[in-house]
């Protein structure tokens, strides 16, 4: 019995740690920066808050090969605030997107877990059939739709971590968004497959070798741009 009453009593104590304060009003407990957890109708400690998308106390090599500083507007990886070496602390966030823009063969070899799939050179960018053709920082629709879907697929409202196999697609997709009106100081390159290797991502990392996955990708309905 003793040993039974000293086991629940640590498991009062251990409960305890991981919930917000006792005794408190909402208000109180709301200014300290907890946050209501509709599942079990009580406060969780609200998400860490995130950085710009640039980290312009980075540098990069310029075309040039001069080490210059990160600026805005700067969407590579190598500039990103949220990379491979930190990503795993902005896992799992009600308030982010997750995507990948690889298209479903490379996803089904090797994909972090939660990220939807929106294949960019599939149906966003290129030259047969895609939403959007030509350059990047000026891209011309295919179809009247176009614009539309993308409003689908990238939420003009969210915040949204882009993933590929590098962070070049990645940041190519992040100039057409920024063409076609969106909000890039909302918008992450978290890089690429890759370059996902640290342990703290191991867990979040699905590799089922065995898995392959053959995909053809049309659009059906959409009215094409008259020329």
């Amino acid at each position: 019995m003793k040993k039974l009453i000293a086991l629940l009593a640590a498991l009062l104590v251990l409960a305890g740690c991981s919930s917000a304060p006792a005794q408190k009003t909402d208000e109180e407990l709301m200014a300290e920066g907890w946050v209501k957890n509709p599942l079990e109708n009580g406060y969780v400690a609200a998400p860490a808050e995130l950085p710009a998308p640039v980290d312009t106390t980075k540098t990069y090599k310029n075309a040039e090969e001069k080490e210059v500083a990160c600026e805005a507007g700067n969407y590579s990886a190598g500039c990103s605030s949220i990379n491979a070496s930190n990503l795993h602390e902005y896992l799992n966030r009600d308030d982010v997107l997750y995507i990948d823009l690889r298209d479903y063969a490379d996803f089904g070899g090797k994909h972090l877990r939660n990220f939807e799939v929106i294949p960019y050179f599939a149906y966003i960018y290129g030259d047969a059939g895609q939403l959007f053709s030509g350059d990047v920082t000026a891209p011309v629709a295919a179809y009247e739709e176009s614009v539309e879907i993308m409003e689908v697929l990238f939420p003009k409202d969210a915040t949204i971590f882009l993933m590929c196999q590098s962070g070049g697609r990645v940041a190519k997709c992040i100039q057409l968004l920024e063409a076609l009106g969106w909000d890039t100081s909302k918008i992450y390159n978290v890089g690429g497959m890759g370059q996902f290797t640290s342990d703290e991502l191991v867990a979040v990392t699905s590799n089922p070798a065995e898995m392959k996955l053959d995909a053809t990708y049309s659009f059906e309905g959409l009215t094409p741009v008259a020329e």
